[in-house]
């Protein structure tokens, strides 16, 4: 029985292509993304992303299921996640065992609480992605999710990482999404931490390469609460002035970047209060340390079956909204 199992899979395994594997990869990761971040990181089509998933979900690699949607909302894209077939995929690609590899069963992801706060981190780094396809030399070269860069002792736990290269530079950043339901004490340790961190970053408290630290809010009122969370932090730990306003804490609500775009001018720096500044205006380090090979959502095209994995042309994309509707976890 278990041999015909690991026939069975590696006959499945012969139907799948690069992209496949990254795609099951992409969900090992990140564990849960929507049909449309799918296809910002791998397709150029809507269609064509349906239909391929809907083969992947055929084979059992994949399974999906449809989030709850607020009231007068329409009906918001399918959630797709890891079946325990792509597991197995996911282990024969990567040389180990399937009980070495992070994942959650499938009813895990249905009933989760932080569904809502996965998907609009997701659906921030997709929203780069697709504004990056349009933009001659910009690239997401870098989509870390937290359990990638959190530190050990766990104080300090971003939603994420990027690297986000351009003709300006690399900006590196931390992102912190917020969804406004974080006490102040909670929110102002939080900020401990990343200050600490920071002040650890070299003997001269000089902050020349520490990353961005990026906090979306869902409303203008919660970026006072961020300001007055950070000065509360600063305070606590007695923060000496130079380093408290050099701190890259960037903040933007969610009205903001839908409007103007995830790379137009939300980002007010805290620690000045600075006119609002574009992503591209955020402290960077100079582009030549990091060659991207691959640019996230610039490979795999359909314009030939047989060579899908050519480099992706740029294309000109509408503005893609930065966060989706809110759900209600």
């Amino acid at each position: 029985m278990v041999r015909e199992e690991t026939n069975d899979l590696r006959a499945r395994a012969w139907t799948l292509d690069e992209r496949d594997h990254a795609i099951l990869l992409s969900l090992l990761e990140h564990k849960v993304l929507t049909t449309d971040q799918i296809k910002s990181l791998y397709f150029r089509s809507l269609r064509r992303t349906q239909h391929r998933l809907k083969e992947l979900r055929d084979l059992g690699l994949i399974a999906s299921f449809t989030p709850r949607r607020g009231f007068g909302e329409g009906r918001p894209p399918d959630c797709l996640f890891l079946a325990k077939a792509g597991l197995s995929v996911c282990a024969e690609i990567r040389g180990v065992r399937a009980s070495d590899l992070s994942w959650i069963p499938d009813e895990g992801y249905r009933s989760s609480q932080n569904l809502a706060h996965r998907l609009g981190v997701n659906a921030f780094f997709c929203a780069l992605i697709e504004a990056s396809r349009a933009r001659d030399g910009h690239c997401l070269d870098t989509w870390r999710p937290e359990h990638w860069v959190r530190t050990r002792t766990a104080e300090v736990k971003p939603d994420g990482f990027g690297r986000y290269l351009h003709p300006g530079g690399d900006c590196e950043f931390y992102l912190e999404y917020d969804r406004g339901t974080e006490a102040f004490g909670a929110l102002s340790t939080k900020l401990e931490g990343y200050l600490q961190l920071a002040a650890g970053w070299t003997e001269e408290h000089d902050l020349t390469g520490f990353p961005n630290l990026l906090f979306i809010v869902p409303e203008g009122e919660r970026e006072g609460e961020v300001g007055s969370a950070l000065r509360h932090a600063i305070r606590r730990l007695h923060v000496r002035a130079p380093l408290a306003k050099s701190f890259p804490l960037c903040v933007a609500d969610e009205g903001r970047l839908s409007e103007l775009g995830i790379l137009g001018p939300v980002w007010r720096h805290l620690a000045t209060d600075s006119d609002r500044l574009s992503l591209l205006d955020l402290p960077a380090q100079p582009r030549d340390l990091y060659r991207a090979t691959r640019c996230l959502g610039r490979y795999f095209t359909d314009a030939d079956a047989g060579y899908r994995r050519r480099v992706s042309p740029v294309s000109a994309m509408p503005r893609f909204p930065a966060l989706p509707p809110r759900h209600a976890p």
